[in-house]
């Protein structure tokens, strides 16, 4: 099972945005997938909720509440046979509840929007995080994703620059589009949006899927599991990473 992260303490970065879309691809690859809410507002619950039966299946995991007469442990346990859990955080992350996160993470993805409010509360937020992983990473894998952008500018530059100091890639950037919007709205991903609409958003999460799929390896739905005609080929820089 690996567990992809996507962290920030700083709220409206897109982390419920990313955090949709990577589970509605990796379960339209066939891999049995569950989405862990840990955000008190529950918005990835929501979106769980108004999907149809007939597409692709992915648990939902409220991690956000405790529930009365159940062990935390097994309220957060993920499911028999589940390969990939994207775990969906707050704002506001830090001390022990940024190391309680960071230590159930393999792959952690953080997005940071190109506003300098944005990258003076990412800064600080990696110091941070930085500070702990030294010598904790073993096998764990970090990489930054700037979200909304709608042209290279100064901050854009200064996130790079970041990227390189610290030694976290910085693998992908994703427009400003009313799609993500839609999605969310809509219980649907951007796989599953119509390719003359979403032909633009799948070619920049090309290299962000790249990445994740030197720790994941690729797979074809398996032949027993229902086909989703609604879902169409999306391909990755790494070859045929695609949901048909």
């Amino acid at each position: 099972m690996h567990n992809i992260m996507v962290l920030n303490a700083k709220g409206g970065c897109g982390k419920t945005t990313i955090s949709t879309t990577l589970a509605c691809y990796f379960a339209g690859q066939g891999f049995t997938t569950a989405l862990m809410d840990y955000d008190p507002q529950n918005s990835s619950h929501h979106w769980l909720q108004m999907r149809k039966p007939s597409q692709p299946e992915i648990r939902s995991i409220d991690a956000a509440r405790t529930r009365t007469g159940m062990t935390r442990s097994w309220q957060l346990h993920t499911g028999v046979g589940t390969e990939v859990v994207v775990i969906d955080t707050p704002a506001g992350v830090t001390g022990g509840q940024l190391i309680e996160l960071f230590n159930k993470a393999d792959s952690i993805l953080i997005p940071v929007m190109p506003t300098i409010i944005d990258l003076n509360a990412v800064e600080g937020f990696l110091d941070e995080l930085m500070r702990f992983a030294k010598h904790r990473l073993h096998g764990k894998r970090i990489a930054m994703v700037i979200n909304r952008v709608r042209f290279k500018s100064e901050i854009y530059e200064k996130i790079e620059s970041l990227s390189n100091r610290l030694g976290i890639p910085l693998i992908g950037s994703l427009r400003d589009t009313h799609n993500y919007a839609v999605a969310m709205e809509s219980g649907v991903g951007i796989c599953e949006m119509k390719p003359e609409v979403s032909s633009k958003d799948r070619e920049q999460w090309q290299p962000i899927l790249k990445w994740l799929h030197e720790a994941i390896p690729t797979k074809h739905p398996s032949r027993g599991k229902q086909h989703h005609p609604e879902l169409q080929e999306w391909k990755s820089a790494a070859g045929n990473v695609a949901i048909s």
